[in-house]
């Protein structure tokens, strides 16, 4: 099996310019080919980790962009010799035919990034978007050319077709967008080109589904088997309605190191933002979080949906299990909200919700509910104002009367 990397010659530096060489390095087994890349980069102006000029080289783009053609010839010649030796001496040879970028292949150029930076939740749903793309094309390779503005309309009408919402269609259209606009940054299309020119995003506002503190208390009402699966996903959305509305990707990380019980706290990293987060748990909370305590010493996870005995350093294997944990729950608490009798659509997200509404209607600042859920923008905390229908005047009785 034959790798291949992008490599900067620091020990061929010219004397003249202070610069070093590119090369293309191809190891099959014990056999090294290095094939020279026409192109001189100062080793400040390189990014050995990904492979690619720095932006401050006055050329980064076209260097770049040279660097990814010929990535993307050598491996499709390498898929061509299906497992067979040789890609080094045909690629040193010149023997590899040029092959025109096609917006497919740049969008795969943008997955492998991801991949390789191991972004797995931007990888899941850019892949996602691709593959219902290609779909449409019917496999086939979509040109810069071909992706114009009639395509654009007529992609919207086939999303609209499967059921797609003018949110989800929003959200695929977005990622092409971005691509598109970057293709134009790194000089792969002229700006004119670019259909999103003329093609505007669209986007609805939503409802915020929510339960209120009676619905909260119904929910945890619902008589369940002690120690079942029904019983923990009841108690985890339960935890998460009164904790802070902590996400079930933090959620499940929670670990009995992250719980201090002198202090009432438990203390993560919070997995989207990577910002280290503090959330005092109140008497509810404490209650269930005390049901999982183990005897003797205090590890491990505090809800046992996560197996340590897995590779969860790997972001790629941590994102299925909880996505596959996350799905188990939200069907059972379906079960549970018809037991309750809520006619609501209920998810483990749902408790974010009804945290943010419940804590600011008891009164709770906006700043400080902005402060325990962890948003990075207090206009996006502003929302549980809404929902509640609370206008300044009707804050102001609530607070002094």
């Amino acid at each position: 099996m034959s790798t291949i990397n992008i490599i900067l010659r620091k020990d061929k530096i010219k004397k003249t310019t202070g610069k070093c060489p590119l090369y293309m390095r191809v190891i099959e087994g014990e056999k090294i080919t290095v094939i020279s890349l026409g192109q001189d980069i100062l080793e400040e102006e390189w990014d050995d980790k990904k492979q690619k000029a720095k932006s401050k080289h006055s050329n980064s783009s076209r260097i770049n962009n040279l660097i990814s053609q010929k990535l993307s010839e050598a491996e499709s010649f390498k898929i061509e010799l299906n497992g067979k030796p040789g890609l080094g001496e045909l690629l040193k040879k010149g023997k590899v035919k040029l092959v025109e970028r096609s917006f497919t292949s740049y969008f795969n150029e943008y997955l492998g990034e991801l991949k390789r930076a191991q972004i797995a939740g931007t990888f899941r749903k850019s892949e996602s978007i691709l593959k219902k793309l290609t779909d449409y094309n019917k496999q086939r390779d979509i040109s810069f050319k071909e992706l114009d503005l009639e395509f654009l309309k007529n992609y919207e009408k086939h999303l609209r077709k499967l059921g797609n919402s003018t949110n989800t269609i929003h959200a695929n259209f977005r990622v092409i967008r971005m691509l598109l606009n970057r293709a134009v940054k790194e000089d792969v299309i002229l700006i004119q080109n670019n259909p999103f020119n003329k093609y505007k995003l669209k986007a609805e506002k939503t409802e915020k589904t929510f339960l209120t503190e009676e619905e909260i208390k119904s929910f945890d009402n619902v008589v369940v088997t002690t120690g079942s699966a029904m019983a923990k996903h009841k108690d985890i959305f339960v935890f998460a309605c009164y904790a802070g509305g902590i996400r079930i990707s933090d959620l499940l990380q929670l670990r009995w190191e992250h719980y201090d019980p002198k202090n009432e706290k438990v203390t993560f990293f919070i997995q989207k933002t990577k910002q280290q987060h503090s959330v005092k748990l109140p008497p509810k909370a404490k209650e269930i979080i005390n049901r999982y305590k183990p005897e003797g010493d205090l590890k491990g996870f505090i809800f046992p949906f996560l197996d340590d005995s897995e590779d969860l350093s790997s972001p790629f294997v941590l994102l299925k299990r909880i996505s596959s944990a996350t799905a188990y729950i939200n069907k059972n608490l379906k079960i549970l909200a018809k037991k309750a009798n809520i006619n609501k659509k209920i998810s483990q997200h749902i408790s974010r919700h009804s945290y943010g509404t419940m804590a600011h209607s008891k009164g709770m600042s906006i700043v400080h509910v902005s402060k325990i859920m962890a948003h990075s923008n207090i206009a996006t905390t502003l929302i549980y104002s809404k929902v509640l229908g609370l206008d300044q005047d009707e804050a102001q009785d609530k607070i002094f009367s």
